[in-house]
């Protein structure tokens, strides 16, 4: 025996009709990944850099010069020191031949003192 079962009917709820919008969704697109190309280099050799080698100047030379500079800057100071003493008409010349000597001795005693380090290294 075979049962029949009994139609139901379902409930049908009415909702109210929406109206259909059209919402446009951005899409945003990631950019694909740019493939670097591998560029080879060539290998070149690197020339060595040659330094260019200064002339050496024999100490007796060196010594020579320092002598001359010596000597001139030597007389510069006597010269200012006799035209400061000298001069008694204008405090701007006094002025003046007393900044040269304090100068020109400063000078001097520099070359007196690379004269002595020659002379020691030399006899070294």
């Amino acid at each position: 025996m075979a049962v029949k079962k009994k139609a139901t009917r379902k409930k049908v709820i009415k909702q109210p009709i929406r109206k259909k919008t059209s919402i446009k969704k951005k899409v945003i697109r990631k950019k694909a990944p740019v493939k670097r190309k591998v560029i080879k280099k060539k290998v070149t050799r690197v020339k060595p850099i040659l330094k260019r080698r200064s002339k050496k100047i024999n100490p007796s030379k060196k010594i020579n010069i320092i002598l001359r500079n010596l000597l001139f800057f030597g007389i510069l100071f006597v010269a200012s020191l006799l035209l400061y003493s000298v001069t008694s008409v204008d405090s701007m010349y006094e002025n003046l031949f007393f900044i040269l000597s304090i100068l020109f001795g400063f000078v001097e005693i520099a070359f007196l003192i690379s004269l002595l380090v020659f002379v020691f290294l030399k006899f070294r």
